[in-house]
C-alpha cells in the first residue's frame, strides 16, 4: 500500500462526535453531576475531564464530580477526549454545555 493511501485511511478513520458529551445532576455544593461522553463515531472517550470555569478540575477524572465548595460562583463542564486505535493521532476533543452557576 502506498504512504498516502495509509495516511488517507488514517485521516479517514479519525473519531467525531455525533452526539456531544452532556451532564446530568444539579450544580450545588454536595450534590453528584454525571457525565455522559456523547456518541463517538470511529474511536471510544479515551479520557475524561471535568473543568471549572473552562480550567481542568485536578483529579477529576471520572464519569461523576461531586460539587465542592470550591466550585460555587462557577461553571462546571465535562470533557471528552477520543481516540481509536488506528493512528495515535487520531484524537478529538469535545466539551458538555456548562452547569448553571454553581451554588452554596
Amino acid at each position: 500500500m502506498a504512504r498516502s493511501a495509509q495516511r488517507s485511511r488514517g485521516f479517514m478513520c479519525a473519531p467525531a462526535f455525533t452526539v456531544a458529551p452532556s451532564i446530568t445532576g444539579t450544580a450545588q455544593v454536595g450534590q453528584t453531576l454525571t457525565g455522559a461522553s456523547g456518541t463517538i463515531r470511529n474511536g471510544a472517550a479515551s479520557a475524561l475531564r471535568w473543568l471549572r470555569d473552562g480550567a481542568a478540575i485536578p483529579g477529576a477524572v471520572d464519569g461523576s464530580y461531586v460539587v465542592q465548595a470550591a466550585d460555587v460562583g462557577a461553571k462546571i463542564a465535562f470533557e471528552v477526549i477520543a481516540a481509536n486505535g488506528l493512528n495515535a493521532a487520531n484524537t478529538i476533543t469535545a466539551v458538555s454545555a456548562e452547569t448553571a452557576t454553581v451554588t452554596g
